[in-house]
């Protein structure tokens, strides 16, 4: 009899299952929801990309972007992801005259929910920003543009150590940019290390204004974002 059960309930499940369904919902997830560039320059543009992945089982979609106000801008390559896409929501801050903490929230919607996806970015302002502590970076503003026809692909600049202490030194944000940082690994008490900034070689005929954070292993986990230049313009052409 049990036998004669478990056949009819087979027959049922096999005789149901084209018409059982698989909700399709879209889903995403984020990199991160916050960022903070430490300390910074007035007057230039710093940048740091969020990733979002669609993880759902169904197209996700993104309705509406809003960067809160004139000094955020997001540029979105695509707004239509597949299920296992992302994208790249890259945050470009114009510290334009801004003194000491700035907070900004710009958010986004997508056809996974109604809710708004905050993204919150923070910054310390520095009118003076040679006068940072406990370290300082020389140039602050690190330019490597090229008005000739001789490449230019590498700067320098200098991280001065104004303590009485050693600092290890991390890079938190280097990717996605058109060139590469190197850093040194510490720099000693009282001393000074040197850097390097090198153009991608696809970006040699590329203008941009981006920028690298670097953090310290001060009591505090000072973080310090450095704008990063570079205007193409060559000026002599060939005859």
């Amino acid at each position: 009899m049990m036998m004669k059960y478990n056949s009819i309930f087979l027959m049922i499940i096999i005789f149901l299952f084209p018409f059982l369904t698989v909700t399709a919902n879209p889903a995403f997830q984020l990199s991160e929801t916050t960022f903070n560039f430490g300390k910074t320059a007035q007057h230039i543009k710093v940048n740091h990309t969020f990733w979002i992945k669609s993880t759902g089982n169904d197209t996700l979609r993104i309705t509406k972007i809003v960067p809160g106000c004139g000094c955020t801008q997001i540029p979105l390559k695509d707004s239509v992801l597949a299920p296992g896409d992302s994208v790249a929501l890259d945050i470009i801050l114009s510290t334009r005259s801004y003194r000491g903490y700035l907070a900004k929230r710009p958010y986004f919607i997508t056809n996974a929910s109604s809710e708004k996806q905050y993204l919150k970015i923070f910054a310390d302002l520095l009118p003076k920003p040679e006068e940072s502590q406990p370290v300082t970076v020389k140039p602050f503003k690190v330019d490597v543009s090229q008005f000739t026809k001789l490449a230019r692909r590498r700067a320098k600049f200098l991280i001065v150590n104004k303590s009485d202490r050693d600092f290890k030194i991390k890079l938190i944000d280097g990717n996605n940019k058109d060139f590469d940082v190197t850093l040194p690994n510490k720099v000693k008490a009282g001393e000074t290390a040197e850097g390097m900034i090198e153009v991608h070689k696809d970006a040699i005929k590329k203008s941009f204004e981006q920028s690298f954070t670097f953090q310290i292993n001060d009591d505090q986990q000072s973080r310090f974002t450095v704008p990063v230049r570079r205007e193409y313009k060559i000026l002599i052409k060939d005859k």
